[in-house]
């Protein structure tokens, strides 16, 4: 039996290799990858002069933008649709959409039927003004409101019940007593509604601040809510209307398209 030479000797072909190699070719990913040690001195310094000094480049960079923002406004009266083209300082905590800085924005819509829900005892309305939905995040039944209710109960027993302690705190003229009765009731009616949930298809105003929320679109935290009470016509949200177009033409549009 004869042995065949070495170089006739068939080999069979490494295809993890073969493998690597298409998927780098097909892939562009180069063959060879130039590693870059952080150890080295080189490196290492400047990284270290980098870590050691990012608080004064915070600092430049929050006076730069100080420096930059000459006027802010305090609300911006906004479509919803606009809303996601918001840019964010957040050194100044400055908010800035068609050349115009501002901090927080209003805007009028309807709550969505079957989109409220809880969230760490805010409630999360989505509001649709027709250009787009945002979602709003609304505080009911914050401590001041409570307390605010509480010293309007205690005012309204003390006109009730006129005692020798309270006597000089209740006036006698009947006109002045009614009066103060009305305003009570007034302000307590308020109170309430600030801790009541807005129902389901209900319009409201919202001001309050915009934010970036987890899924990088942008809502807002409300400060205030208003429902709109119109039940018969629709003459509060023609009247918004109004005044959102002739924000738009004279504020907002110029040199802004």
């Amino acid at each position: 039996m004869s042995i065949p030479p070495i170089a006739q000797i068939k080999t069979e072909p490494n295809l993890e290799q073969e493998e690597t190699q298409t998927i780098a070719t097909t892939s562009g990913i180069p063959g060879s990858v130039e590693l870059v040690d952080l150890t080295n001195d080189e490196y290492f310094d400047e990284f270290k002069n980098f870590l050691a000094n990012i608080a004064d480049h915070r600092k430049q960079a929050t006076s730069k933008r100080n420096r930059q923002v000459k006027h802010v406004t305090e609300v911006m009266a906004l479509q919803v649709v606009h809303l996601q083209r918001i840019s964010f300082y957040q050194e100044s905590y400055v908010c800035s959409l068609f050349g115009i800085d501002f901090r927080n924005v209003m805007i009028y819509g309807r709550i969505t039927p079957g989109r409220v829900k809880h969230e760490n005892n805010t409630q999360v309305y989505k509001l649709d003004d027709g250009s787009g939905v945002v979602e709003v995040h609304y505080a009911h039944g914050l401590k001041r409101d409570l307390d605010n209710l509480t010293a309007v109960n205690s005012c309204e027993n003390t006109l009730q019940t006129r005692t020798p302690l309270n006597e000089d705190q209740v006036p006698k003229d009947p006109q002045q007593l009614a009066d103060l009765k009305l305003l009570l009731g007034l302000v307590k009616t308020r109170c309430q509604q600030r801790l009541q949930y807005f129902p389901l298809g209900t319009r409201c105003f919202a001001i309050g601040r915009p934010f970036m929320n987890r899924s990088d679109r942008v809502s807002i935290y409300a400060y205030s809510m208003h429902a709109d009470n119109d039940t018969v016509g629709r003459s509060t949200e023609i009247f918004w209307k109004t005044h959102l177009a002739l924000c738009y033409e004279q504020k907002y549009a110029s040199g802004a398209f």
